[in-house]
């Protein structure tokens, strides 16, 4: 038996067949069954509002390395050179979008 079938016969949908012999009236019926045994499984507001309420209630416990003075002082100095570093080639790809963009212009006003 293929996987979809097997499937299908535990959520309770008819195959072909079982269609032809209850005939089309009695598929809405088989669809109406189907939807509300799988509404009962399905997770409802209640039940996630109270699981996160479960999850929230304990609280995180971090734990940090504990670093030199010195060791700091080197990783803020890293951190600020980086930073210093990224801020200049910001800078410098606007100022060189602006002048494409300017120069754009330009040759399409003037020329």
């Amino acid at each position: 038996m293929p996987k979809t079938a097997w499937c299908n016969k535990m959520a309770g949908i008819p195959t072909h067949k079982e269609r032809k012999k209850m005939g089309h009236a009695g598929q809405p019926m088989k669809v109406v069954k189907a939807n509300r045994a799988l509404l009962s499984k399905r997770n409802t507001f209640k039940k996630v509002k109270n699981m996160f309420i479960e999850t929230a209630v304990r609280k995180t416990e971090l734990q940090f390395n504990e670093v030199s003075a010195e060791k700091l002082y080197r990783i803020k100095r890293e951190i600020r050179e980086k930073a210093k570093k990224d801020a200049w080639k910001e800078a410098g790809l606007y100022v060189v979008c602006i002048a494409v963009v300017t120069y754009c212009l330009y040759w399409a006003l003037y020329l």
